[in-house]
Order: C-alpha cells, then sequence, then structure tokens
C-alpha cells in the first residue's frame, strides 16, 4: 500500500469536506429560513431573458456543488419554458451535473475504495454500478440524484455506460417533474391528475419491474450483483 494508500486516502478526506460542505450549506440555508418555491424559481429564471434557458441550465450543472433540490428545477423548468423546453434543458443540465458529480467522486475517491476497501473486502473490488442499475435508480423521482453520481463514480463504471444511463434515466423524471410542473398552473385540472398519475407511475412501475429491466439492459450476470 504504501504512499499510493496515503495519496487516496487524503483524496477521498477532500472528497468527505466537499460532501459535507455542500450538505452543511444546505443545512445552513434551512436553517436561515431560505426557502424556495417553483413560481419564485421561475420568475429569477426568466428574469434572465433570452438568457434564461443558459441560466437555468447552468444552475442544474452546479446543483451537485451546493444540494439544491432537484425537484424545485425540475417543477420551475416547466412552468418557465413548458413542457418540452423544461424537459430539454433539465435533462441537458442534470445530465451534465451528473458527469461532474462522477467525475468528482472517481478522481477523489475511486482510489479508496479500490485499495482501502478492496483490500479488506476482495469481492467489492469487482463489483460495479451496472448501467442498469443507474437508470432504474435516475427513473424514480425518489432517488437523490447526487447520491447516484457519487456512488457510480466510486464504483469500477466507466463514464460512457454511466452517462447513456443516466440520460435514459434523466429524460423522463425531467419530463414527469416538468408536465407536473406546468400543471401547477391548472391545479385540480385533467392535466394536473394525469401529471400526479405519472408521476406516481414512474416510482412503482421501476420497482416492479426492476429485476426484467437490469436483465434487459445489463443481462442476466447483473441480476446476480443486485
Amino acid at each position: 500500500m504504501g504512499r499510493s494508500s496515503d495519496r487516496a486516502l487524503r483524496r477521498f478526506a477532500i472528497f468527505l469536506i466537499v460532501v459535507a460542505a455542500t450538505g452543511a450549506l444546505a443545512a445552513w440555508r434551512a436553517r436561515q429560513g431560505v426557502h424556495f418555491t417553483p413560481e419564485a424559481l421561475r420568475d429569477w429564471v426568466r428574469s434572465y431573458g433570452v438568457w434564461a434557458p443558459v441560466v437555468f441550465t447552468s444552475v442544474f450543472v452546479l446543483r451537485p456543488l451546493v444540494f439544491f433540490p432537484s425537484t424545485l428545477l425540475f417543477l420551475a423548468g416547466g412552468l418557465a419554458f413548458g413542457v418540452g423546453w423544461g424537459t430539454l434543458y433539465a435533462a441537458v443540465g442534470g445530465t451534465a451535473g451528473a458527469i461532474l458529480g462522477f467525475a468528482i467522486a472517481r478522481a477523489l475517491g475511486r482510489d479508496f475504495v479500490e485499495v482501502w476497501i478492496g483490500v479488506r473486502m476482495p469481492e467489492e473490488r469487482h463489483s460495479q454500478w451496472g448501467a442498469g442499475l443507474v437508470l432504474l435508480l435516475n427513473l424514480i423521482p425518489v432517488v437523490p440524484m447526487t447520491a447516484i453520481n457519487y456512488g457510480a463514480g466510486l464504483s469500477g463504471m466507466r463514464l460512457l455506460p454511466f452517462t447513456v444511463a443516466v440520460i435514459g434515466g434523466l429524460t423522463p423524471r425531467a419530463f414527469a417533474y416538468s408536465y407536473f410542473g406546468h400543471s401547477l398552473l391548472q391545479i385540480g385540472s385533467v392535466e394536473f391528475r394525469v401529471a400526479l398519475v405519472l408521476l406516481a407511475a414512474l416510482i412503482v412501475i421501476p420497482l416492479l419491474l426492476r429485476r426484467r429491466l437490469i436483465r434487459w439492459i445489463t443481462g442476466p450476470a447483473a441480476i446476480e450483483r443486485q
């Protein structure tokens, strides 16, 4: 182990500091009474005029660094841009943010997992987050996106399968929340009820079909690792 293990430990310590700092920032915002609503975020984004899509997407990219609730951004996107454009901007920004979170965890934490945990639990050295699992978790609206990205980055998963899986899972989530956000303008309408059903379906159906989805995407062997 030696020097390489010491470097891995130092980098992992930095990773933990980054996570703790972003968590502390979120807790500070809550204690200070800094609360956001989809309507307030919509108005703030729209205040940038033609630059509104760029600002909205950039906030999504940087969101992992400040632990900002993705749900609020999804809803604000639907309110500010409508279902179609809101879905597109959220999917692009969310995917870029996922890659950023993945890269941070990979650069600062993967060596620690490989050197320290791999030595003590050899079976974990070769276990990987499959594309099916990442897609599935991104589909479910209540699963924190930052946790998915960090977990995949700490694993042995490659960037390309991760990115494809994020796009495949995050886009339906972005659509469901954008649709729901847009429907907030007509609470009680048929559109609002359909949006609620769509969100519920994204929670229930992936859980019911978990094994089939993972087998379909990554093959039967992946089931044995879940």
